[in-house]
């Protein structure tokens, strides 16, 4: 199971409401009309477009509108770190006023300010208020008053934090979603309390996982990490057996249990008699899929049958932003299962067999419905508030709901997915972006020599069948030595010492065990000028050869440096 990503909705909660379609009813379900706008209380400003509002986005601008009511002057968008600045050449060369300096990271302080830092950017001064922290990086804008050092929050400033973090103990900004988790508590914050994602189930933050139960007896499908009624005896994968009548109470229609004649283990069916009688007196999907009654043969019978599902209602129970606003989008129904009945099996035009069935709802087509017009303030503060740096779509996968079939519904964790990916991999699939960039899947021959996007193809299949997003980029560095979208950072490196990309700059070390997304370096060395960090082999994971003695005599290893990164001549 991949890491994944997204907020829990069940078939109840989902009400992914349907409109007519090629076989559906033709009447919508009770208390829709399609384009209610009424999304409830919100925090939004303004009267919906946006011409009210005042924004500040500041760690996740994408243009300078978005910082145009942020303080201290920092107005203009750096577009590469998605950050707000004040001063300097990226901000135009705009100045600071009077009294003023502008400091390296863009940010106008008094000209007694300053922030000394280690090898690393970590500021070394001391701190009596936040205006002393003034001068250091973005994540150390911040004084603790406790141990008088700049960090990255407090529990009353959270200024420098994405709108999707938290506040750790330690002063450091982190995602409520993390986009993988090692236990339970790195999702405590995860979800809302009406659709919790907090359990850390295979390493992402989910509804449930085999150390933290479903409530009301529910089974917990630990592949996906979400909750749902037992069907059957569980026992037979892709099929709903079962050996007395009670086994079939939680499916979907077909609630009766058929035995063999001569006894022994049976299957979950449905109790009509035809298959004419599927969507009237028998429903085997969950409302609104119910809706479609469309018989098959083959995969081909199911083209064009589809549903309207309201992504502003999935969005608003998810995050429980009321603000957000109803929007429809078109969901395909192309798979054909086959439904058991009492005497005999049906095909039927379902949305899916398999998580591959299933198509993530990218945000960007209903944005304006949901959100308001398209490059208004409004939009940018809620799809800020919704999604923060992350992708902005809703990651589905296939939730079964018996036998061999099931519906798409999102992951408990809206900000990843959760879906299993597999299927055929095209050999010569396409290579139009960067392993660093998120697009379109690329194919295993992309980037050769390099043997990269291949060994991610095999361990996340996801990558090069569906799309290339964000957890591929992640999968770079867990599963490619020669590679990495994280450099001169210890995310995803073993215990050791490594050399900064500008190897004039020395080298650092990291203590992690090679799984952690924490990118802190242990400790630093600096190279004198003249001199360079070397490896022992090609590539940004290469360790660095290391001091085996130290003393002023000794070239390149200084006394206090043996054990850490050598420096060389070039």
């Amino acid at each position: 199971m991949n890491a994944a990503r997204f907020l829990t909705v069940t078939f109840a909660g989902l009400a992914l409401l349907v409109t007519a379609a090629p076989g559906c009813s033709e009447d919508p379900p009770s208390g829709f009309n399609g384009r209610n706008r009424d999304g409830g209380d919100g925090t939004s400003g303004g009267d919906g477009d946006g011409s009210n509002d005042t924004i500040c986005l500041l760690n996740n601008c994408d243009r300078d509108r978005d910082c145009q009511d942020c303080g201290e002057g920092q107005t203009v968008c750096l577009q590469s770190e998605h950050r707000c600045i004040a001063c300097g050449p990226e901000a135009g060369n705009k100045a600071c006023g009077n009294g003023q300096k502008c400091t390296k990271y863009g940010n106008c302080v008094g000209n007694g300010v300053s922030c000394d830092e280690d090898a690393n950017g970590v500021p070394t001064i001391t701190c009596k208020n936040t205006a002393d922290c003034g001068a250091c990086g973005p994540k150390f804008r911040v004084c603790d008053e406790a141990t008088n050092k700049c960090v990255g929050c407090s529990p009353t400033n959270t200024t420098n934090c994405q709108s999707t973090d938290v506040c750790k103990t330690d002063g450091t900004c982190v995602p409520k979603c993390p986009a993988e988790c090692k236990d339970d508590a790195d999702c405590g914050e995860c979800g809302t309390d009406a659709k919790p994602a907090r359990a850390c189930n295979n390493h992402v933050c989910a509804e449930c996982s085999s150390t933290k139960p479903c409530a009301n007896g529910d089974k917990c499908d630990l592949q996906h990490g979400t909750c749902v009624k037992q069907c059957g005896l569980g026992t037979r994968p892709g099929t709903s057996n079962c050996t007395v009548e009670g086994n079939c109470a939680g499916c979907t229609g077909t609630t009766d249990c058929k035995l063999p004649v001569n006894g022994g283990e049976g299957v979950c069916v449905g109790p009509a008699v035809g298959c004419e009688d599927l969507g009237k007196g028998t429903i085997v999907l969950p409302d609104p899929f119910s809706r479609v009654t469309q018989t098959c043969s083959t995969d081909a019978n199911c083209a064009g049958q589809s549903i309207d599902i309201n992504v502003g209602k999935i969005l608003r129970d998810a995050t429980g932003l009321g603000v957000i606003k109803d929007g429809n989008i078109n969901y395909t129904l192309n798979a054909c299962a086959n439904v058991e009945l009492f005497d005999k099996s049906c095909g039927l035009c379902v949305p899916c067999k398999e998580d591959t069935d299933c198509t993530d709802i990218s945000i960007d087509q209903v944005a304006g419905d949901i959100f308001g017009p398209i490059g208004s303030i409004a939009s940018a503060i809620l799809l800020d508030k919704a999604f923060g740096p992350n992708d902005r779509k809703i990651h589905m996968y296939c939730q079964n709901v018996a036998g061999s079939y099931g519906i798409c519904a999102p992951c408990s964790n809206i900000l990843s997915r959760c879906a299993e990916v597999s299927g055929p991999i095209e050999d010569n699939g396409k290579c139009d972006h960067d392993i660093c960039e998120v697009g379109g899947p690329l194919g295993p021959r992309c980037g050769l020599p390099s043997k990269c996007v291949e060994n991610v193809c095999k361990k996340d299949p996801y990558c090069c069948t569906k799309e290339w997003d964000l957890q591929c980029k992640t999968d770079v560095d867990l599963y490619c030595e020669d590679k990495t979208c994280t450099p001169d950072g210890c995310a995803y490196r073993k215990e050791g010492w490594y050399c900064f990309t500008d190897k004039t700059k020395g080298g650092y070390k990291c203590t992690g065990d090679g799984t952690s997304s924490e990118t802190a370096i242990a400790e630093g060395s600096q190279c004198p000028t003249g001199s360079v960090c070397k490896t022992e082999g090609e590539g940004p994971k290469a360790p660095a050869i290391l001091c085996t003695t130290d003393g002023e005599s000794v070239p390149g290893c200084p006394t206090g440096s043996k054990g850490k990164s050598k420096c060389s001549p070039p």
